[in-house]
């Protein structure tokens, strides 16, 4: 196997779980624990993760900064070799959430035309994505096979999505075909 040299932002793909729930997405924070457990249905173990949900509308901070390159940020901030390692499938890296909550989750910075150009309401339900990275060299991120839902039906997680540098707009466009999905299939669930 050849070793990958992964020092570079744009050598990791911006993925994350994508979800509903019915509380705060403030209070949403998966351990370490549970996060390898999702990550493992999805076939994958080396990534940079975080248990922290956010809402679509907080992915990018008031510098125009997207939760995945605040991750990576820390990281390379913090311990550079840690990226080849995870690139080679030789660890994973669960970033804190007081990071990510001290980072995201306070200001809008998509132009309201974008965010009105999609709909996202599911009644009481709240969209939100718990985002990760992973190396650009791993080609198969599973799916999950059926939604994966809290006992009280609180939580909900759906699949994984990819947000891109270059069509930042289209993970709304997949979180509103799923709010569609959601809304078509369970009518009666999400008033």
């Amino acid at each position: 196997m050849n070793q990958q040299t992964a020092v570079s932002a744009t050598e990791w793909k911006h993925m994350c779980f994508a979800g509903i729930s019915k509380h705060s997405i403030n209070e949403i924070d998966l351990n370490e624990e549970q996060i390898a457990g999702l990550l493992s249905m999805i076939d994958l173990s080396s990534v940079i993760s975080s248990g922290t949900a956010i809402e679509l509308q907080h992915l990018i901070n008031e510098q125009g900064t997207t939760a995945w390159a605040a991750m990576y940020a820390l990281v390379i901030a913090n311990d550079k070799e840690a990226l080849n390692l995870i690139a080679n499938g030789k660890t994973r890296i669960h970033i804190p959430a007081n990071f990510i909550r001290s980072v995201f989750g306070n200001h809008i910075n998509w132009p309201a035309a974008i965010l009105e150009k999609y709909d996202l309401t599911l009644g009481e339900y709240r969209p939100f994505a718990i985002p990760f990275l992973v190396h650009k060299s791993v080609t198969n991120i599973g799916a999950l096979s059926q939604s994966l839902k809290a006992p009280d039906g609180s939580l909900e997680i759906f699949g994984v999505y990819e947000f891109l540098d270059t069509d930042p707009e289209g993970l709304l466009k997949e979180y509103a075909e799923l709010a569609t999905f959601i809304k078509e299939e369970r009518e009666d669930a999400i008033q």
